[in-house]
């Protein structure tokens, strides 16, 4: 305990050090990861863990996932992984608090569990074997060591098991078969086996042992129990992996292949139903139901179940046949939440459960978000800590400030901005925010004025007329080739695998045929252009244009070469096929080089810098609009409120670009401060006063939604207050300190207006996940200690409101107890 330790903050997930240093394995993943799918030369065993065949009339074990984040959270749970835990007697209930050591009231025990089970996304943000070391292996090393120094006694290992989730499946499993998979050296001598784990070239726990040979798991668990650890990322799931659990139960259908038979799927299913273990424990990387909504019936999800007989409770109001008992049980969101699991009217226990436990140490999801279309039996932290611990935190423009590099992202917005309104003779006439006076001068040799020298077309008085035409082409052709893919894929899925030879040629040729129209028009504009030149900054949203053309052909022929390679496993391949492979590479390659070379007239410093704030400000005025519509949303909220959100997005682009400039255009250096000052504790307030106890003593959905529309006018009142106070100014001469001014306000600003969007967006249930990024919340974090009887599952859900550094300062209490009953 006296050894000085460094405990890692939690990992910067707003465009931070980690997140990009991964950046090209997540990449990879995205775009690679059924390709590299190394599950299929997985095989895996049944376990039985110790002492599951000894005479006892009870067996307990834990549950933790999304662990590796944040040094204390993970230190904290960790340590309650290794211990046995303390409560009063006859007080096993909800709220009442728990001890770590035996002591006063405190005298029924709930023991360690015999094992412990990890449940995905082991370390963040790539689960490689650097993060596990450090923000997973680390604080499980330091709690071991504490326990036995604060106890005297020696602690003994313990089977971990685990499944993958995203952020394991980012490294491809390495890190996960290192932390998880049975050591590869066997034969260590006895005297030396319990440092197995550090001699091992593997990673290893302190306290812990290794023992399962894939990313799946089926342990053997007393009367009867069958825990299922599923490797099934976004619903999916290997063949070998189906066959695997399906052959541990009813393996007829793996030994006749009629499980992988389509035509029998109805037949297979009903089997596999009535086979199924009646006690069960299925433990997956994503949940079912969550945030007060079900997984849909025709989801990934609710596919996998059937596929493996398990019926789909959550899509029945959580009814599972009477003879049935079953704990679907998962991380991927970091709070807990429970649905079903109450006793039935009748007073009789339930016989099923789903429950999402992501609290083993990564940063909180706030809970408070809610479909309302599932009612909740049980959440942590309640609705209300939950938006206060986030509220506030996102409000407070230094906690985002910490929270990654979306400072400096808004610093070069400002900067660029207010460069580009103000220097280069492109730019500035498409606006003239500043007249020519207040300009750099020409004639003088300072940087700026060569600068400018260097970006002035040499016509640049001149009027230029006509490649409008050209523009709007391009823009039809953009727009038409991403409609064409949302739209022609899917028709050649349709008929990938088709036997009719001649179906699938006019497939091909309803695919290729009108993309090559398009290329008609481009001719006739490059072969009868006019002998006037477009303006320097239309040519390089021309190039842009025609680049991004270029890149969504590209797009289509990997979605089609994706196909090609789905088809060849069972259809012969002919020239034919290759086509529009030859066909599309041509055109993608012709529209770039014709937006460079056809287009591509001025000087390259110029066309450079263009292109460069093309980019910038199309990313930032699209990009934030667009962002709710891509940004992993389990509700679809953005999707079902289109205008509120695109509403939302533009007024926080136009706020991130424009208060920036403004600053540096019109205002000193001491209005600059009161501003930037004034802003920041206007911001800081409206964290408080929306989350205070004297206004919002309950939470509800109602009360949210006042929040939310409380939050988004107090935003709308601060942006235009911001505005209204920096126009009181003058025009000041543009100079390096300008430069200064508009990069300190991007940083600044993009602090404060991206908190404030997030808050929004939080109170109408969207960004939930960017939120709780932006906050990295350690508070309120959890595991699951789980006790097995012939007739029951009880979970006993162990919160921890604040970790600390010195866990004998602690506070830890019981958030959750929910008892299943099966049949006797």
């Amino acid at each position: 305990m006296g050894i000085a330790r460094k405990f890692k903050r939690p990992v910067s997930w707003l465009a931070g050090r980690e997140l990009l240093a991964s950046l090209e394995s997540t990449l990879n993943y995205l775009l690679n990861g059924e390709k590299q799918d190394s599950r299929d030369w997985m095989f895996a065993q049944a376990i039985t863990p110790p002492h599951c065949n000894d005479t006892q009339q009870e067996y307990w074990f834990d549950y933790i996932a999304d662990t590796g984040d944040g040094s204390r959270a993970v230190y904290n749970v960790a340590y309650l992984c290794m211990s046995g835990l303390w409560c009063k007697d006859g007080k096993i209930t909800p709220g009442h608090p728990i001890s770590l050591s035996q002591t006063g009231e405190f005298n029924q025990q709930l023991p360690r569990g015999e094992f412990l089970f990890v449940g995905g996304d082991t370390a963040y943000h790539a689960a490689d074997i650097a993060a596990l070391k450090e923000r997973f292996q680390t604080p499980f090393n330091w709690a071991y060591e504490d326990i036995a120094v604060t106890t005297g006694e020696k602690i003994d290992q313990r089977p971990i098991y685990g499944i993958p989730a995203n952020h394991d499946y980012y490294d491809a499993l390495d890190g996960f078969n290192r932390q998880f998979c049975r050591p590869i050296v066997q034969d260590i001598h006895p005297l030396v086996r319990e440092q197995e784990d550090l001699t091992d070239p593997q990673l290893g726990l302190h306290g812990f042992r290794r023992e399962q040979k894939s990313s799946y798991v089926w342990l053997n668990l007393p009367f009867g129990w069958r825990l299922w650890g599923l490797d099934s990322q976004a619903g999916k799931m290997d063949k070998r992996q189906q066959a695997f659990f399906v052959s541990q139960f009813c393996d007829k259908l793996t030994q006749d292949g009629s499980l992988f038979d389509e035509n029998k799927k109805r037949e297979v299913q009903e089997t596999l139903r009535n086979a199924i273990p009646d006690k069960l424990i299925v433990a997956t990387p994503e949940p079912s139901t969550v945030f007060g909504k079900c997984a849909a019936s025709h989801a990934a999800m609710a596919e996998l179940f059937l596929r493996l007989g398990l019926e789909p409770g959550f899509l029945h109001d959580g009814r599972l046949s009477h003879n049935k008992c079953r704990l679907d049980i998962s991380g991927d969101v970091h709070h807990y939440e429970r649905y079903w699991g109450n006793a039935h009217e009748n007073g009789e226990s339930g016989n099923y459960a789903s429950v999402v436990a992501g609290g083993g140490g990564a940063f909180l999801h706030p809970s408070h978000t809610d479909a309302g279309e599932i009612k909740k039996q049980s959440v942590y932290p309640a609705e209300m800590d939950s938006h206060r611990e986030v509220t506030q935190r996102i409000l407070n423009p230094w906690q985002i400030f910490l929270g990654g590099y979306a400072w400096l992202i808004g610093a070069m917005v400002g900067f660029i901005t207010y460069f580009a309104v103000t220097v280069p003779q492109s730019t500035w006439s498409l606006f003239k925010l500043i007249p020519d006076n207040l300009r750099p001068d020409w004639r003088s040799q300072d940087f700026l004025a060569r600068i400018q020298i260097a970006l002035t077309p040499p016509d640049a008085d001149a009027t230029h007329s006509g490649y409008w035409i050209d523009l709007i082409y391009l823009l039809l052709f953009v727009a038409f080739l991403v409609a064409w893919r949302l739209m022609s894929i899917p028709e050649l899925l349709k008929v990938k695998y088709s036997d009719s030879r001649d179906i699938w040629n006019r497939r091909l040729a309803t695919f290729l045929i009108p993309v090559v129209l398009w290329l008609i028009p481009l001719l006739i504009l490059i072969l009868e252009s006019g002998e006037s030149n477009p303006s320097s900054f239309l040519a390089a949203i021309l190039i842009g244009l025609s680049c991004v053309a270029g890149l969504l052909i590209f797009s289509l022929i990997r979605c089609y070469s994706d196909i090609l390679f789905e088809r060849s496993r069972i259809r012969k391949e002919i020239w034919l096929d290759f086509v529009p492979l030859w066909v599309l590479s041509g055109m993608g390659i012709f529209y770039m080089a014709v937006g460079f070379l056809h287009y591509g007239i001025y000087k390259t410093s110029i066309m450079s810098f263009d292109l460069l704030v093309i980019v910038v400000w199309s990313l930032v005025i699209l990009g934030l609009a667009a962002f709710p519509f891509f940004a992993p949303d389990k509700l679809g909220v953005a999707k079902a409120n289109v205008g509120k959100f695109l509403a939302i997005g533009l007024w926080h682009a136009i706020l991130q670009i424009s208060i920036p400039v403004c600053l540096a255009l019109y205002v000193d250096w001491t209005s600059w401060l009161i501003i930037c000052g004034t802003a920041i504790a206007i911001t800081l307030i409206a964290g408080h006063l929306f989350t205070s106890q004297y206004f919002f003593r309950e939470f509800s959905a109602d009360v949210q939604k006042k929040i939310g529309q409380g939050l988004l006018i107090a935003w709308i009142v601060t942006g235009i207050v911001v505005f209204f106070a920096i126009m009181q100014g003058e025009l000041v001469v543009v100079d390096a300190s300008r430069l200064l001014m508009a990069f300190l306000s991007g940083a600044i600003f993009g602090c404060i207006w991206l908190g404030w969007y997030l808050a929004v967006s939080l109170a109408f249930n969207c960004h939930n996940n960017e939120a709780g990024g932006g906050a990295r919340s350690e508070k309120f974090r959890h595991m699951v200690r789980i006790k097995l009887t012939e007739d029951t599952l009880t979970g006993y859900v162990i919160g921890i409101d604040a970790p600390e550094k010195d866990i004998s300062k602690t506070k830890i209490c019981l958030v959750d107890v929910f008892t299943l009953q099966a049949k006797k």
